[in-house]
């Protein structure tokens, strides 16, 4: 993510701005776009650690289930939507630990990326044809 921040920064130049096309820019806003979705999931994933980290599921009970003796049966995590399940033993299950907007802004993110990609690549071809047509018109 690093390496990106500073290629996306040395993409403002004065200099780099004025070589810029609109598929160079376009390519950029998705590199910006999926540099962000990366850091939302990077957060989302250290919600898990720190948050749940070595508590061993606590976070997984209510008072009533302390009342009721309910146990955890199994913590289960995903990656992709990024939660993290409690399955308790009353047949129970809720996701905690992840903030709601986490799953949905990355999704929201990365579809911005590539609809910047895709707009990207056409712009290019569509560069790289006008391009050729000059170059046989010369010739």
């Amino acid at each position: 993510m690093a390496a990106l921040a500073v290629y996306l920064g040395s993409a403002v130049t004065q200099r780099r701005r004025r070589a810029y096309t609109p598929a160079t820019r376009w390519r950029d806003i998705s590199i910006l776009f999926t540099t962000a979705s990366l850091a939302l999931y990077v957060w989302g994933c250290l919600h898990i650690f720190f948050l749940y980290g070595k508590e061993g599921g606590e976070d997984c009970f209510t008072l009533s289930d302390l009342e009721n003796g309910v146990k955890l049966n199994e913590a289960a995590g995903d990656f992709i939507p990024l939660r993290l399940i409690c399955h308790m033993s009353d047949g129970r299950s809720h996701s905690i630990v992840i903030p709601d907007y986490i799953n949905p802004s990355i999704a929201a993110l990365l579809l911005i990326a590539v609809a910047a990609g895709i707009a990207s690549v056409v712009l290019h071809r569509k560069q790289c044809n006008s391009l050729s047509q000059r170059k046989e018109r010369a010739s």
